[in-house]
């Protein structure tokens, strides 16, 4: 997730709007906020509503998740950071381009954690779109 909260300016300029689903706490928003202040939309869903309908995956990925090793090794050597873990730990998100009548342009469903989007993919899926104020879920 750290890629589009970091490209969330070049989203912005493009016209779209990134939205972080998380599924912690409320109180557990603030402290993500404040690590991002002002350049992604952030919202909870205890309940995970967002998630099932989405058909996101809830585990750790079976086989695929040997994966997730290595992708976390990537992220420790590039700084990266695990912090308090909040909300469910099982529960595998996804990136989704979604257009203003509510159509997935582009999806993404991480088997695992560290299975993420390809960056240029959802920046060519947000390019694609007529107008402005799209939206890039995450």
């Amino acid at each position: 997730m750290a890629q589009f909260v970091s490209a969330a300016p070049e989203l912005l300029a493009l016209g779209a709007r990134v939205v972080v689903i998380g599924n912690g706490s409320t109180d557990s928003l603030g402290s993500f906020a404040d690590e991002h202040p002002g350049i992604v939309t952030i919202v909870t869903d205890p309940e995970k509503v967002a998630y099932k309908a989405l058909s996101l995956v809830h585990g750790v990925g079976g086989m695929k998740a040997f994966t997730m090793v290595g992708a976390g090794v990537r992220a420790w050597r590039k700084g990266y950071r695990q912090g308090h873990l909040q909300g469910d730990p099982l529960q595998q998100g996804g990136v989704f381009v979604i257009d203003r009548q509510g159509h997935a342009v582009f999806a993404q469903r991480s088997g695992t954690a560290g299975d993420h989007a390809n960056l240029p993919d959802v920046m060519a899926a947000v390019q694609g779109l007529p107008g402005t104020e799209d939206f890039v879920g995450l």
